[in-house]
């Protein structure tokens, strides 16, 4: 099976046919043509963007951190997340997830394991989102946040988590496939 999921995937692989073209202010508006596999050339918008960390921080107490803060393009307005943010020059991955982390909770963790990495909308978006798992959490510092931000931090119980996923209560995708990886690791 797994051999032939990756010749179709092979099979399929749209190739960069021109270079991009860009607009747009925080995120680069792109226009880019492919060729596929049958001489068809398409053309697709995308978003480049940097890539992103998201982190499912687990306390000394077992509690997973979350954050609540005002969200401009989600019909809630605001939504339960997990710490995450994007990637500043030059840094990696797990430097973002913790540097996410301190800033927007004051939490630090003992130790972080990478747990994998998806896709947003690999139809719109190019850059991954890295996925981990911090152990141990502790409350060191006040946050870090910027002029702009409202974050609320919160610890919540690894029950209440799986109930607020199965009740479709945590609706950013990032969030719900962070917690579904570690739950999946038996980490929550």
């Amino acid at each position: 099976m797994r051999s032939t999921i990756n010749e179709l995937l092979t099979k399929y692989k749209a190739v960069p046919y021109t270079e991009p073209t860009e607009g747009g202010n925080f995120y680069k508006v792109m226009s880019q043509q492919f060729k596929l596999t049958n001489g068809v050339i398409i053309t697709r918008e995308f978003l480049e963007k940097r890539s992103a960390s998201v982190v499912v921080a687990i306390t000394t107490d077992g509690n997973v951190l979350c954050v609540i803060q005002p969200i401009s393009l989600s019909a809630e307005g605001s939504l339960i997340e997990l710490p995450a943010g994007y990637a500043e020059a030059n840094e990696e991955a797990n430097q973002v997830a913790i540097r996410e982390l301190v800033e927007e909770t004051g939490y630090i963790p003992e130790s972080v394991e990478y747990l994998g990495k998806h896709y947003q909308d690999p139809g719109s978006i190019k850059e991954p989102v890295h996925v981990f798992v911090a152990f141990n959490c502790k409350k060191k510092s006040e946050q870090k946040l910027d002029e702009d931000e409202f974050i609320t931090a919160l610890e919540i119980p690894t029950d209440v988590i799986k109930t607020l996923m199965n009740e479709g209560e945590i609706k950013d995708a990032n969030t719900f496939i962070a917690l579904a990886k570690a739950r999946l690791a038996n980490y929550i």
